[in-house]
């Protein structure tokens, strides 16, 4: 099982977009259009919804490693399932990190100043940033999920 976690760089992903264009259709002169920014809205609302989603499950598998712990005495598996635990803690701990990120970029977004000022490259680099992470995450978490589900499904086979 690899219980790595790597929350990529700002700008280590490209989006498939020619070079004229820019991420989510910011404009260049440094402003944000009011639809622009409302798409932007969108998306770390999005952003929470699945923050929201993947706590309950790791909530939920918490609560399945507890109640699988309940009936075994095997120090074995008690060894093997500990790092499982580890990985459900750094899941929150990252997913509590993004949810900030989230929270930032969505009071980045909210002010006045968004679509006054000439904050859209910042916004971008955000955005950026928060996709790739968010999509990292996604990703290992799913792959976790199918671990400990799959290790728990062999382990109560062999029983």
């Amino acid at each position: 099982m690899s219980n790595k976690i790597i929350i990529m760089p700002e700008d280590s992903y490209t989006y498939p977009m020619s070079k004229s264009q820019s991420i989510a259709g910011t404009q260049h002169d440094g402003y944000m259009s009011e639809l622009q920014l409302k798409q932007f809205q969108y998306e770390t609302d999005t952003w929470k919804r699945l923050m929201r989603f993947i706590m309950e499950e790791n909530i939920q598998m918490k609560n399945r490693l507890s109640e699988v712990l309940k009936n075994t005495n095997d120090i074995s598996f008690l060894e093997e399932v500990e790092s499982f635990q580890s990985c459900f803690i750094k899941e929150d701990e990252l997913i509590g990190l993004l949810r900030n990120d989230i929270t930032d970029l969505d009071k980045l977004l909210t002010t006045k100043d968004a679509e006054e000022k000439g904050i859209s490259d910042e916004v971008t680099r955000k955005l950026n940033r928060l996709r790739n992470n968010i999509l990292n995450v996604e990703t290992q978490f799913n792959k976790l999920k199918m671990e400990f589900n799959c290790y728990l499904s062999e382990k109560t086979l062999t029983e």
